[in-house]
């Protein structure tokens, strides 16, 4: 009968093992789940900071948007001031792009963001200064940029630039 009850208390705490193991199982899913989440909102937090700040500067838009078509028209300060708004989208963008290869952002969601960032990164001007910048960038988001691996830019580009088209509309409809 002792044994029978061991036995019994085995096969019990045996159960209790595998009820454990499963339920931390959920919860180490669960974690992740969040842990992607609160990574995404980070990266959305950041380019819509950078958005909005650049937004509320009209000269910093004024810079953005003439470099991005040509880096020639702009003068030394102003080439700096481009540089930094660049630096900042294109670390925004590397990031984004290293959330989506480590799996915290989906395959539907990265659709739209690798659309917005290889637009934007295949502007006249941009892509002036990405020959000189590029080196700064992981392996991986150079290849996913593909500027000079020989296909065509429009292949991949948005039917407007990512800065430009919504002023082009808004001072057209002004006048």
């Amino acid at each position: 009968m002792f044994e029978t009850l061991g036995n019994l208390g085995d096969f019990v705490g045996g159960i209790g093992v595998i009820v454990t193991v499963a339920y931390l199982a959920y919860q180490v899913r669960q974690n992740t789940n969040a842990t992607k989440s609160a990574s995404y909102q980070a990266v959305v937090a950041s380019v819509s900071d950078w958005s909005r700040e650049i937004g509320l500067d009209k000269e910093a838009v004024r810079v953005l948007q003439a470099g991005a078509e040509d880096l020639a028209t702009l003068s030394k300060e102003e080439r700096g001031q481009f540089n930094l708004l660049v630096v900042s989208a294109v670390r925004n963008f590397e990031n984004i792009h290293h959330q989506y290869e480590t799996g915290a952002i989906s395959a539907g969601t990265w659709e739209g963001w690798s659309r917005r960032i290889r637009s934007f990164m295949h502007q006249p001007g941009v892509k002036t200064w990405w020959a000189h910048y590029r080196g700064a960038y992981s392996t991986k988001f150079l290849d996913f940029i593909g500027i000079e691996d020989g296909r065509d830019p429009a292949e991949r580009q948005m039917d407007g630039p990512f800065v430009g088209a919504f002023f082009d509309e808004a001072s057209t409809a002004k006048k």
